[in-house]
């Protein structure tokens, strides 16, 4: 089980500066590499190029997309968000440098494949010197605490993002007509599905990596129950 006061006090710095907007920027850095990553998987034909430092949050599921694409965007949101249940798992089994050495093989990576803006660059080439430095002289405090503020960040970052992507498509006004409020119902569903899903990542990370309190419906099947107690027990 993680630490929850040290977590719980990463969370809340983590909702306070993605409030920031250049810092907001700056910490989405890695949550938006996993997207991209996915994105990439799922086939979708993107430019090399990329400006990952942009301050923006969006699903581009609106009338003027196919649904292909639409489904890749919800689909790569919601595999960055079970990829952070991943990161928590790595920090509750103490794997701190493996979840510093993803994210650092992500940078790298990026560096080479996708990152072309000079901005861009310093700004990946300084995350990646915060990562690799406290590893590299083993400054094991620095890294375990690093590690769960990234966590902590992603699983932010991921919960925003669901919320602001589905204010954008409710309320989005540009076009009222009836024809574009009908093509706009499967851009609701995804977002309200998106939103839901996050919350519920969210409620997990904290009920069984956090307070290790786990779900009331364990306590009605004996046979979940002894799974969640062995679980927790190698934590």
């Amino acid at each position: 089980m993680i630490d929850s006061l040290p977590m719980l006090v990463y969370l809340a710095a983590a909702i306070v500066l993605t409030r920031i907007p250049y810092i907001n920027g700056y910490l989405s850095l890695c949550y938006k590499l996993i997207q991209g990553v996915f994105r990439v998987l799922l086939g979708e034909r993107k430019s090399k190029k990329t400006r990952l430092l942009k301050n923006e949050s969006t699903l581009e599921i609106t009338y003027e997309t196919s649904f292909k694409h639409d489904l890749i965007d919800y689909v790569s949101y919601t595999a960055t968000t079970l990829t952070t249940v991943g990161l928590f798992y790595l920090i509750a089994t103490a794997n701190n440098h493996l979840l510093l050495y993803i994210f650092m093989g992500l940078i790298a990576f990026s560096l080479v494949f996708w990152i072309r803006h000079p901005l861009e660059w310093i700004g990946a080439l300084s995350v990646l010197a915060m990562l690799g430095l406290p590893v590299y002289f083993g400054f094991e405090t620095i890294v375990s605490n690093l590690a769960m503020f990234l966590a902590a960040s992603v699983l932010v970052q991921s919960v925003l993002s669901s919320l602001k992507i589905c204010r954008q498509i409710f309320f989005n006004t540009k076009r009222n007509g009836i024809v574009a409020k009908v093509k706009r119902i499967p851009s609701m569903i995804l977002a309200l599905a998106l939103v839901g899903q996050s919350l519920y990542v969210g409620y997990f990370i904290v009920s069984y990596f956090i307070f290790s309190i786990g779900f009331p419906l364990l306590e009605v099947n004996p046979i979940q129950n002894l799974w969640h107690n062995e679980l927790l027990s190698k934590f």
